[in-house]
């Protein structure tokens, strides 16, 4: 028989149990407010490469238009049915996507799922695939329930995985883990990519220290994201981020070179803005035109892909550096090629026409002593694709 006393400490024990195994809340796979592990994660990933560079926009849960269009760039040999079992027929090269895999239609877990899986598949052949964050993405796992997520939610909804859990990173399908660990922005050769492109003049090393401590103290609500002119955010319209009231053409071109000058690169490659576009010299982008500004110095990339946007049926950048030319081309859903830039490696570009703004950029190059193309960089349009080959 107990003792009274052992009775009393035993029930006093247990009644401690059940109080703290009320009111602490369940484990969960991960902890959301834990901060970042930026060497397994890095802000910017970077990478040099002797090999084809292919970069694509703003798929916004069009899983269907984007498949079509990675087999017409014969980066995948056909469509793989189930996004899980994509193959990769691109060698070495290297894909980048600026990001917005979701909303607006209504596959966006098939596209997370197919570049997970091309993510993988490049890696055994050597080659690598690099899906950076962009404002959609930012925005879901900062608030799952804000009003640009209806048609991910209903799809999140029909697969019973709770938006708030993914949000978190505490689904057991991995892909809100996966979500957050997407960097904001990469660096290929000479060539800059990230969702909107504004990087406030900072080095690469400034702009790297700012995301981390950003994301360390806010989230993915940091203003150097998600601010008017971060860089998930910044828009193209009513006019271009680099372009300031009462600017001369050639003013808002040395801003946007001195920018592009200190990330320690020649070209910036972005998405996020897939409508018309008028550049202060007269120049104009067409909506859903994967386009290229200040003779190679910036590519627009997002071209409206997703049915759910409706501007066009897609395209890839393709860039190819040799050693005697930079070519920049615009690979198109039906798998045509136009070439819409080239340059003499590390020298001047040989784009015909160049509008007013890029001969003023010149003018400023000479003047001040610059040697060579600051604003180097390959052509917009559809898919990018970029060679550093030594063909």
């Amino acid at each position: 028989m107990i003792a009274p006393h052992r009775l009393l400490r035993i029930c006093v024990t247990a009644l401690a149990c059940l109080f703290v195994a009320f009111v602490t809340p369940p484990a969960r796979a991960q902890d959301p407010s834990a901060k970042r592990d930026w060497q397994k994660q890095p802000a910017i990933v970077e990478i040099d490469t002797t090999h084809d560079i292919y970069a694509v926009g703003d798929p916004h849960g069009d899983y269907e238009r984007l498949v079509a269009l990675l087999v017409a760039a014969k980066i995948m040999p056909g469509d793989p049915g189930p996004p899980e079992k994509a193959q990769w027929q691109a060698g070495k090269a290297v894909l980048v996507c600026t990001g917005d895999l979701i909303n607006k239609w209504d596959q966006s877990l098939r596209v997370i799922a197919l570049f997970r899986a091309l993510e993988v598949e490049a890696a055994k052949a050597g080659g690598r695939v690099v899906v950076t964050m962009g404002n959609h993405e930012a925005e879901f796992l900062v608030d799952p329930t804000n009003g640009k997520s209806v048609e991910f939610d209903k799809e999140l909804r029909g697969k019973d995985i709770d938006a708030k859990d993914l949000a978190a990173g505490t689904d057991k399908t991995g892909i809100g883990a996966w979500l957050r660990s997407l960097p904001l922005a990469a660096r290929v050769n000479d060539w800059f990519f990230s969702h909107a492109g504004n990087t406030k003049g900072r080095t690469l090393a400034q702009l790297r220290a700012d995301l981390q401590s950003g994301i360390d103290k806010h989230g993915f609500k940091a203003p150097v994201l998600l601010a008017e002119d971060g860089l998930l955010e910044a828009r193209l319209r009513p006019e271009p981020w680099w372009e300031m009231p009462g600017d001369m053409p050639e003013q808002s071109v040395k801003r946007l070179t001195q920018g592009i000058k200190a990330l320690g690169v020649r070209h910036l490659v972005m998405g996020h803005q897939p409508a018309k576009i008028m550049f202060n010299d007269g120049t104009k982008r067409r909506a859903g035109e994967l386009f290229q500004f200040g003779d190679g110095l910036v590519f627009l990339i997002d071209t409206g892909i997703s049915r759910g946007v409706g501007f066009s049926s897609g395209a890839l950048l393709h860039i190819h550096v040799g050693n005697k030319k930079v070519r920049a081309s615009r690979i198109d859903s039906t798998g045509k090629s136009t070439e819409i830039w080239t340059a003499p490696a590390a020298e001047k570009s040989t784009v015909s026409n160049p509008s007013a703004a890029t001969k003023a950029m010149h003018q400023h190059i000479i003047f001040h002593g610059f040697h060579g193309p600051i604003g180097q960089a390959p052509g917009a349009g559809h898919l990018l694709h970029a060679n550093a080959g030594n063909r």
